[in-house]
């Protein structure tokens, strides 16, 4: 009998399970992909029916995830008012002012490198990051709100709107409650 070379038969298996272990994570990353994009659509279909019905004209934005703000902005169509601190009709106004919200943290980001200014970041980072969490609660307090106060929700509006900020599924519901309303522009 022949002695076998079984030194490549070792390598083959090791890339096997090298493979093996790599497609593992893939498969959990394809899954995940596939349940965020399922679960999006699931949470745009009452924002898209309400924009249909209230006329908008990019419906299809409720289904892109900041496209929704979009939708949830320009569905009511009362004045946007946080405190008397932003006060405007111009919804549009306040989606360019949720956009540019988005710099903040990027700002941080890119000075928290810069040596001498990163101590000073990391100083008041977390006053910074605090007041910013502060502040998109209560713009999404506000935005829930006036969606609530337009379709007919006015006994819930409050609770439902402070709620829905720790607990966004709160407003999911709702959204499919009020997703057949005709929306009330008088409130």
């Amino acid at each position: 009998m022949e002695s076998m070379d079984t030194s490549g038969m070792y390598e083959l298996m090791m890339l096997g399970t090298m493979g093996a272990s790599m497609l593992i994570p893939l498969i959990v990353l394809g899954i995940c992909l596939i349940l965020t994009l399922a679960l999006q659509i699931i949470f745009g279909i009452p924002y898209y029916k309400m924009a249909k019905n209230a006329g908008l004209s990019h419906a299809w934005l409720a289904f892109i995830p900041i496209g929704c703000y979009y939708i949830m902005l320009n569905l009511p169509a009362r004045e946007f008012n946080i405190f008397n601190w932003i006060k405007t009709d111009d919804r549009n106004k306040v989606f360019t002012y949720y956009l540019l919200s988005f710099l903040v943290p990027v700002a941080l980001a890119v000075l928290a490198v810069i040596p001498g200014i990163n101590l000073i970041i990391g100083l008041i980072s977390p006053i910074i990051s605090t007041a910013y969490s502060v502040a998109v609660y209560i713009f999404m307090w506000r935005v829930n709100y006036d969606i609530l106060m337009t379709y007919g929700m006015e006994e819930h509006a409050m609770w439902a709107s402070i709620v829905s900020c720790f607990c966004p599924l709160v407003m999911t519901v709702f959204s499919f409650i009020i997703m057949n309303r005709e929306p009330n522009y008088n409130v």
